[in-house]
């Protein structure tokens, strides 16, 4: 920015675009007092807030381009669905960062101490460890790598759904796993359990399959229908 009117431009365009701006992450600000403030500033305090704005404003253009490099790097040869987006990141000191990043399924927000080239290496070793993370089909065997199942495939090639979780409570709860229970238990005409948040879904219905969290901390199941109840042992 290089004057008064070019800063009170693009507070007034921030203004009716209805965003939020906090100061310190917590402390909302009223963009209106700070359009009135810098409107009857003195040209000193203009020229000492515009010299702040610019280095700020510079120093996230530097932070955005280290993040694009960091970002192409991790995506350079990443298997479809363990590709990498880097939402925020920031450089508070020479060796000392701030990130929340996508890898795969999984997305972290948490400082690191160390340099860029360590920081790559902690990204790629977690997209690396989502590689392994292969689950088979139970009813094929087909295998299928965890996370681009969880982004791109809504069932097996043998026909079974892959459901997985979007949310869950402490309860075990999950819109996913209630829609399973209704889902069956309205197919073969039955009541849900009063306590299906305890029950096993997989020891109830026999076209259930449970095949764990790996990597991601959701639990996922494959389902092929038809809909039968579990045989007890005999």
């Amino acid at each position: 920015f290089n004057s008064r009117e070019e800063l009170l431009s693009a507070l007034e365009e921030i203004e009716k675009s209805g965003f939020q701006v906090s100061y310190s992450s917590e402390e909302e600000v009223d963009l209106y007092d700070v359009i009135d403030f810098i409107s009857n500033a003195s040209e000193e305090t203009v020229r000492e807030i515009l010299r702040k704005v610019n280095r700020n404003l510079r120093k996230m253009e530097d932070e955005w381009e280290i993040a694009k490099q960091l970002e192409e790097r991790l995506n350079k040869d990443a298997p479809v669905g363990l590709e990498t987006e880097i939402h925020s990141f920031t450089r508070f000191e020479r060796n000392f960062w701030g990130i929340k990043v996508t890898v795969g399924v999984n997305t972290y927000l948490f400082w690191f101490e160390g340099t860029l080239e360590e920081l790559a290496e902690v990204l790629l070793e977690e997209r690396r460890e989502q590689e392994r993370d292969v689950v088979k089909c139970p009813f094929c065997g087909e295998a299928h790598l965890r996370a681009y199942a969880m982004k791109y495939l809504d069932r097996c090639s043998c026909g079974a759904r892959i459901v997985h979780e979007t949310a869950r409570d402490t309860s075990g709860w999950s819109p996913e796993l209630e829609m399973l229970w209704h889902e069956g238990c309205s197919t073969l005409g039955i009541p849900v359990p009063m306590e299906w948040r305890r029950v096993h879904i997989d020891k109830f219905f026999e076209n259930v399959k449970y095949v764990g969290k790996g990597t991601t901390g959701w639990r996922m199941w494959f389902v092929k229908e038809p809909w039968q109840l579990r045989k007890p042992r005999s």
